[in-house]
């Protein structure tokens, strides 16, 4: 049995991702949609009536989930093909002033839950098989009253590629996918103050792009070209001017 599996997967990039895995791989037997909000998994699920989506509830700031995902993977004994590690956490402000919970899930679902995962579904994975990494332009340099969700992309930044160079060997890509403003539910499109002003993607050609990319075996995905050249100045700019520029102009 070959399947994909999606978190983050209730609204938002995961739910525009599941939508283009069934456009671009409808012989896959089942696809795994994984969220904390069983509600909108099961609503989402009824829009594809002639596939089988399997609803899987989990937590991924709560440990227990990993090992519940793990048992439904260990009975079921599927192939990945997809990948979609998507689920993310995001919370701008100052950090003198964030609430200690939101710093806590950053941390919890954004390095942990991703690495877990990975981890959790690697063993499931073979030659031809790809991750996609929901990334961020947030990882590209340090960004002043987003500390905590820079420094977790950052994380998955270094991590992805290190994870993609131990997997080439075995036919088993990793694309880091770094998208910037996109209209979801923690950034929404009209929304005053923190979108600065910066393009918004269009996350239908983007999901289809990143996964011809990481079929293709690409590293990282970039879309747009404002966040290409930011990316390319945040490799060539000391951190510390960058750090600066972010913080007079896109806060």
């Amino acid at each position: 049995m070959k399947i994909a599996v999606i978190t983050g997967a209730s609204s938002g990039l995961g739910a525009e991702f599941l939508n283009t895995v069934i456009n671009e791989y409808p012989n896959l037997d089942e696809y795994w949609i994984i969220a904390r909000r069983k509600d909108r998994l099961e609503k989402l699920a009824q829009k594809y009536k002639t596939k089988r989506i399997v609803p899987v509830t989990a937590d991924l700031s709560d440990m227990e989930s990993y090992k519940g995902i793990a048992e439904l993977l260990k009975q079921a004994h599927p192939v990945i093909k997809v990948l979609i590690n998507n689920a993310g956490y995001a919370k701008s402000g100052a950090f003198s002033q964030m609430e200690s919970s939101d710093i806590l899930n950053m941390i919890s679902v954004n390095i942990k839950g991703m690495t877990m995962i990975q981890k959790i579904c690697l063993p499931y994975m073979r030659a031809g098989s790809f991750t996609v990494i929901t990334c961020s332009v947030s990882s590209f340099v340090p960004v002043p009253n987003q500390a905590i969700y820079s420094a977790s992309k950052k994380y998955v930044y270094y991590w992805g590629k290190a994870l993609r160079e131990e997997l080439i060997g075995k036919d088993i890509n990793i694309l880091l996918l770094c998208p910037g403003n996109m209209n979801t539910e923690m950034n929404p499109k009209g929304q005053d103050g923190k979108a600065g002003g910066l393009p918004f993607l269009d996350m239908k050609k983007i999901t289809l792009k990143a996964l011809k990319k990481a079929a293709r075996g690409s590293a990282v995905y970039t879309p747009g070209a404002f966040y290409k050249l930011y990316r390319v100045t945040g490799k060539l700019a000391p951190s510390s001017l960058m750090v600066k520029i972010v913080k007079r102009y896109f806060n």
